[in-house]
């Protein structure tokens, strides 16, 4: 109520309303007193006109001093006319009176009126009558013969009730006019402040619409006035508006796209500390929304007092700070964090924002790399060392045939484990290089995986070890390397056998299913451990090196089954259990 009191729309009413009222009253103020003065003269005009008419029928009684007659005429006017009539002689004497027996009257030769007129002016008094017992006005006027001599005095009177209703009766017509003029005011004041509120609620109403974000409203322009202006402006105001939206909308799309393409990841927070901005990186890194994360603390979210601690340090001296540091959740990695100050008005820092880049696989690598550097060296070095050991006692003694022999074939075999390792390397770098994937053709993995069987069927029945084959009628053909997927199979086939013990079994199975085509090896070999399982597919790694050396193992096998894998769009898994074998699982797709 008090909020529609304060309206606009009110005020104007209300400002109306006490305008009109004010007017009105002092309007009908000066109007009573004006009609008061006129209708008291216009009164005094009729009562002497009608004592002059009066005297010129009574004129007769008095000159002939026939006073019955004269107050029977008397009281005859006087109730036609509604008016008290008094003659009064020049002593004071009441002659004849229209209301009252004149013989009972006291003397009025000292009542004011009659002194005026023996003074010869216009006798005028408003007084209370002791006779009538209320209050009269009193008009009176000489009474002349024909010379001119006055010989006595005419007196009328009115009662101010007359003139009570008279006033009554006007200030009835001025209230009546005034409600009327009221409700007219009302009416045209409401007609007259909705043509000035109602475009002023347009325009509260459109602002809050494109306050809620819609843009495309607009105002309908109906006049050419102070409002028209004010909406013609409006109108290109929320245009200038919608124009620095877009633009800013288009700024703030590029910066986030920007910002969201970025493999680091990106945080930002404000001045207390809270995330203000996590960027899809971010969400992968940490396994975590951006909504979820948002007016939270950093520490809350990842976990680690010392990037809390860079971030703060950023604040405080509001400057770019660079470090390493790892992180162990949500899984162990490696970051280099550069954190750098927000600035806001005035140079003043309302924030940082810190990227985080994962060099866990460039660590990785690193390690990978000079692991990679100290197996090769020791590979090699260790035939290398048992052929130059073996031939210096070639050469400083004379051994007989039979060492000399056994010696020759320690050596062939080093230096067969030496070539081995060296194809292998070689085989290896020409798949990262991509040479060897130069030309792809339809191959049938049916033949592909018999051709192995047959190739390493001597080998496994050596050891005793059933090789066998499940393999459908028919297989859709796949588009790849012939010679790469022939060492694929030989690989993994020869990998089974090599660490199956004797009297084992190898199964190499094959089938097609949702447009891929499977590859599996099962054996029945020593297994893996859960814990090696991540890293069996990296160069020189081994479970077991003294034993993989002793089968004449190089390290090198998985990886370059991995790199053929990988280079025709597939993948391989690994299920083993400790002590009860392997199952290595490839999938390739069909359509390339």
């Amino acid at each position: 109520m008090l909020q529609r009191l304060q309206s606009v729309k009110t005020k104007i009413i209300a400002l109306y309303l006490v305008m009109l009222v004010t007017t009105l009253i002092f309007t009908g103020y000066f109007l009573q007193r004006s009609l008061e003065n006129y209708f008291s003269s216009w009164l005094e005009r009729k009562l002497i006109k009608e004592m002059n008419l009066i005297l010129t029928v009574v004129d007769p009684f008095l000159y002939n001093r026939d006073y019955t007659r004269l107050n029977s005429s008397i009281i005859t006017y006087g109730e036609e006319l509604e008016t008290r009539i008094t003659i009064i002689d020049l002593k004071g004497k009441v002659l004849a009176d229209s209301r009252k027996d004149p013989s009972v009257m006291e003397n009025h030769l000292y009542r004011p009126e009659v002194q005026e007129v023996l003074k010869g002016k216009l006798g005028k008094e408003i007084r209370y009558s002791s006779t009538l017992d209320m209050n009269m006005k009193y008009i009176a006027l000489p009474i002349k013969r024909e010379d001119g001599e006055v010989i006595g005095v005419i007196r009328a009177s009115l009662t101010l009730n007359k003139l009570k209703e008279l006033y009554h009766g006007i200030w009835t017509v001025l209230l009546k006019s005034s409600f009327f003029a009221i409700v007219v005011a009302i009416l045209l004041s409401l007609k007259l402040t909705n043509q000035i509120t109602d475009p002023i609620r347009e325009i509260t109403s459109a602002a809050q619409k494109i306050a809620n974000g819609y843009l495309d409203h607009k105002l309908v322009i109906r006049t050419k006035d102070e409002i028209g202006q004010l909406a013609l402006m409006f109108n290109y105001m929320v245009d200038r508006v919608k124009d620095k939206m877009q633009e800013i909308s288009g700024e703030k799309n590029k910066v986030e796209a920007i910002v969201t393409s970025i493999g680091d990841a990106v945080i930002a927070v404000n001045k207390e500390r809270r995330i203000i901005l996590f960027n899809l990186a971010a969400e992968r890194i940490f396994g975590i929304k951006e909504n979820l994360v948002l007016d939270k603390s950093v520490i809350q979210i990842t976990k680690n007092y010392k990037l809390d601690e860079l971030v703060e340090l950023s604040l405080e001296k509001n400057e770019i700070v660079t470090e390493e540091l790892e992180m162990l959740v949500p899984e162990q990695r490696v970051f280099r964090v550069q954190i750098a100050p927000i600035e806001g008005i005035k140079e003043s820092t309302v924030g940082v924002v810190a990227v985080l880049r994962d060099i866990t696989d460039i660590r990785r690598l690193e390690e990978m790399r000079k692991e990679f550097v100290g197996n090769v060296s020791h590979e090699l070095k260790t035939p290398l060392t048992s052929i130059k050991g073996y031939v210096e006692t070639l050469l400083d003694s004379e051994p007989d045939k039979q060492v000399t022999r056994s010696f020759l074939s320690i050596i062939r075999e080093e230096a067969n484990r030496l070539q081995r390792l060296i194809e292998d390397l070689l085989s290896l770098s020409r798949l990262e290089s991509k040479f060897e994937y130069s030309s792809k053709e339809q191959v049938d993995m049916i033949k592909v995986i018999n051709d192995t069987i047959f190739l390493l069927g001597e080998k496994a029945r050596r050891k005793s070890i059933i090789l066998e084959a499940d393999l459908p009628v028919s297989l859709p053909l796949l588009k790849a390397n012939r010679d790469q997927m022939s060492r694929l199979m030989i690989n993994l086939v020869d990998n089974a056998i090599k660490y199956t013990p004797d009297a084992g079994r190898v199964k190499a199975r094959a089938y097609n299913e949702d447009e891929k085509l499977i590859l599996e090896v099962e054996d029945t070999g020593l297994g893996i451990p859960e814990k090696d399982l991540p890293r069996i597919f990296e160069r020189f790694y081994r479970v077991d090196k003294a034993r993989s050396r002793k089968l004449g193992g190089t390290g090198l096998g998985l990886s370059i089954i991995k790199h053929i894998i990988e280079e025709h769009q597939g993948e391989i898994s690994v299920e083993s259990k400790l002590g009860e074998g392997s199952k290595f699982i490839v999938e390739l797709p069909l359509k390339d």
